[in-house]
């Protein structure tokens, strides 16, 4: 309720004057002090009025009562801001479960957690005798195009070392798999290079997979190759190898690592086949992998593929070329251009027939699209560009009279 102290007061000195018009009420008086008096503690009861209010609905709650809110529903809200809280909440209550839609996945994605966090790897740091050993693909967990080493059948006793520049405290490793031949990889650590601890074994997986032991200080982490299953003799070696497209090693931390936002794409690789897009980028794998595991635990009884995949950014410039550009509004075009890409999240569709559409909404009479992916030579295509995991930042290339 807006009203201040002194509203009240005034209020009050009218009553009472109407009760009896003798009394002496100005400032300083005995009278005075004690109707200000009363007046400030009923603008205080006004005040925990507007507040309780306040609380009962989530768009108008303070942080603390978001978090209660929350908290009371088992709601998963650790490194959320209020804003990203409040979106967490209002999704939750706009979309009551149902046991497989897509917003069901995205609430099951923000439940999920892990503890610890992933130490930040350089390309430099990788060293072996791994076949096709990629430092830099070894470093780049998320982009599963690149295979950070592969090996196969003659391979076993190859090696890859990490060096972490100085002992760090370390509570597990994880390997991803494109492959699922059956391998096994010894996971050893040291302080010196030399003597090495046996911590355990990654098994291949489909898509990644960890071994965590008890906190240990290394500065050397070596992933070797111990087991390798023999192919038939009809299978070609070069078919069947283990690639491996990232590495991971986890230190402990004081928070468990969340989530801060999620998008299902349903079917998006085929029937029965999930996509989540999560955020922030600075997710460790280990926390995608806890992730696509609570999705499918929670979600149907029915086989369903589910990735999980951070978006990266790509740009696109566009080069259109217009016919009866002198009849175009080319600010209105620009415009309606930039709010179709704004519009685009990571997963969508984007058609370059629809700029042709624009061009000729705003006088064109016709137009050729071409693209520049992150810089590079300009194209035409002629069907729609699938961001998949990336999520697009829209720069304006030139427009060109015909």
């Amino acid at each position: 309720m807006s009203i201040t102290v002194d509203q009240i007061l005034q209020r009050m000195i009218v009553d009472a004057r109407n009760y009896n018009p003798n009394i002496v009420i100005s400032q300083g008086t005995e009278t005075y002090i004690r109707f200000a008096t009363a007046a400030s503690a009923v603008w205080g009861l006004y005040k925990q009025i507007d507040w309780t209010l306040d609380q009962i609905f989530p768009p108008t709650m303070n942080q603390e009562s978001l978090e209660q809110w929350a908290n009371d529903r088992g709601l998963n809200y650790e490194n959320l801001t209020a804003s990203e809280l409040l979106t967490l909440i209002l999704s939750y209550l706009r979309n009551p479960r149902s046991g497989g839609k897509p917003s069901d996945y995205e609430r099951w994605a923000l439940e999920a957690f892990s503890t610890g966090k992933a130490v930040g790897l350089e390309s430099s740091m990788i060293s072996g005798n791994m076949p096709s050993l990629s430092a830099a693909d070894a470093v780049k967990p998320h982009d599963r195009e690149g295979v950070a080493f592969a090996c196969g059948t003659d391979d076993t006793g190859k090696y890859m070392v990490v060096d972490l520049a100085s002992s760090k405290q370390i509570v597990g490793v994880g390997l991803g798999f494109i492959t699922n031949r059956p391998a096994s990889f010894g996971v050893f650590t040291s302080d010196d290079g030399q003597s090495w601890t046996r911590k355990g074994k990654v098994d291949t997986a489909y898509w990644w997979a960890m071994v965590e032991f008890s906190e240990v200080s290394a500065r050397y982490v070596k992933f070797e190759l111990e087991e390798i299953e023999a192919i038939e003799s009809w299978q070609l070696e070069e078919l069947n190898e283990v690639k491996c497209f990232g590495v991971e090693i986890y230190s402990p931390a004081t928070m468990n690592e969340a989530p801060s936002s999620a998008r299902c794409l349903d079917n998006y690789y085929g029937i029965g086949t999930v996509l989540m897009l999560v955020g922030p980028r600075s997710l460790s794998m280990r926390c995608c992998e806890a992730i696509r595991a609570k999705c499918e635990y929670e979600g149907p009884v029915a086989p369903r593929e589910i990735w999980v995949n951070i978006p990266s950014e790509t740009t696109l410039s566009l080069r259109v070329t217009v016919s009866g550009l002198t009849n175009m509004n080319e600010v209105a075009f620009r415009e309606d251009v930039t709010k179709y890409f704004a519009e685009l999240a990571a997963g969508d569709l984007f058609i370059p027939a629809q700029i042709i559409v624009f061009v000729m909404k705003h006088g064109g009479e016709n137009a050729t699209v071409e693209i520049s992916i992150d810089g590079a030579a300009y194209q035409q295509y002629h069907n729609g560009l699938a961001p998949q995991n990336r999520k697009e930042q829209f720069v304006m290339g030139s427009v060109v009279v015909q």
